[in-house]
C-alpha cells in the first residue's frame, strides 16, 4: 500500500506542475493600464524636463550610443518599464501611438514643452529580426516583432 501512494503521491505532483504550467501564463497589460504607465512616466518627464536640459547644455547629459561632452540640443526618452528596461510591446497589442499621445502625461508635458519653445516628437520604434547584420546570415523567423516607445524633445 505504501508504494502506491508514493506513486500516487508523485502523480499529483507531475499532474500539479503540468497543470500550473500551462494555466500559469504571464499576465498582459490592457492598453488602459498601460496608457496610465505610459502617463504617469510622461508626467516625470514633464517635471524634469528643464533639469535634463540645463544637464544636457553643458554636455552632462548621457546620449544613447557614441558618448560625448557636446550638447546634441535633443534629448530622446524610451518609455521604461518596471524594471527600467525599455517598454517592447507586442505588435499583438492594441495600444498605438495615438493611445500615448491622448494620455494626461503627454498633454501635460506637450504644454511644458510649448511653454519653453521647444519641439517635441513621439516614435514608436520597431525592433527588427534577430539583430543579425551580415548579408550572408540568415535572420532567424520571428512570430512576433515588438515595438517600444521614445519622445524626442529637441530645440534649443
Amino acid at each position: 500500500m505504501k508504494e502506491h501512494m508514493n506513486t500516487i503521491l508523485i502523480i499529483g505532483l507531475i499532474v500539479g506542475v503540468a497543470l500550473l504550467a500551462v494555466f500559469h501564463r504571464p499576465k498582459q497589460e490592457s492598453a488602459a493600464e498601460l496608457r496610465q504607465w505610459f502617463s504617469k512616466q510622461l508626467t516625470t518627464i514633464s517635471e524634469k524636463l528643464e533639469e535634463d536640459i540645463a544637464e544636457e547644455k553643458l554636455g552632462h547629459y548621457p546620449h544613447a550610443g557614441k558618448q560625448s561632452f557636446e550638447s546634441k540640443g535633443r534629448i530622446t526618452y524610451t518609455l521604461l518599464d518596471k524594471n527600467l528596461s525599455r517598454y517592447e510591446l507586442s505588435q499583438f497589442q492594441a495600444l498605438r501611438a495615438e493611445d500615448v499621445a491622448s494620455t494626461a502625461g503627454y498633454q501635460l508635458l506637450q504644454d511644458t514643452v510649448d511653454r519653453l519653445g521647444l519641439s517635441m516628437k513621439l516614435e514608436e520604434v520597431m525592433v527588427d529580426g534577430d539583430g543579425v547584420e551580415t548579408w550572408h546570415e540568415l535572420d532567424e523567423y520571428v512570430y512576433d516583432f515588438p515595438r517600444f516607445y521614445t519622445v524626442t524633445v529637441s530645440g534649443w
